[in-house]
């Protein structure tokens, strides 16, 4: 066979898996690690709750592909919080470490076209077995329109505010 003949469709190939568009919007989240793990498997981490440095396992234990609904939840703090309603892997996946992690820290991070940053990292306090991770604060109002925008929402209905009467 012709080694010409191959070239456009391995040309076509290269274009297409070049292609592959980055997701807009990825959210992971990583379980606290003791760090004798060593570099690739931990890496630093500068925690907020309580305030120390540390180490964090390089693979996300829940990630953007685990997640199946949001609810989006303004913050106290001018922030926005989110619950995740995340599917059956990533159900299990957070009884699991809840069970086993307690007393660790879950650090997440977000990332879009703008840029990446750390979320807040909550004390593992007791198992979740609901499936439903519950992020109280840490993301902007551009982040939770891509979550909006991505994922469907679930959770009780906003009211919507009320019309005034016009006065007679």
């Amino acid at each position: 066979m012709n080694p010409l003949r191959l070239f456009p469709v391995v040309l076509a190939a290269l274009a297409l898996t070049g292609m592959t568009r980055k997701p807009a919007l990825s959210i992971r989240f990583h379980i606290e690690a003791s760090g004798t793990e060593g570099a690739p498997f931990a890496v630093p981490v500068k925690f907020a709750n309580p305030r120390r440095d540390g180490f964090m396992s390089s693979v996300p234990a829940i990630s953007e592909r685990n997640i199946v609904a949001v609810y989006p939840v303004p913050s106290p703090t001018g922030s926005w919080g989110c619950a995740f309603r995340l599917d059956e892997s990533g159900r299990v996946a957070l009884d699991t470490l809840s069970r086993e992690h307690r007393g660790a820290s879950l650090v997440g991070f977000v990332s879009t076209k703008g840029g990446t940053h750390q979320l807040i990292d909550m004390v593992i306090d007791r198992p979740v077995s609901d499936g439903i991770l519950w992020l109280p604060r840490g993301l902007t109002p551009g982040e939770i329109d891509l979550l909006v925008k991505t994922y469907r929402t679930f959770g009780p209905a906003t009211p919507a505010p009320a019309k005034k009467e016009p006065a007679r």
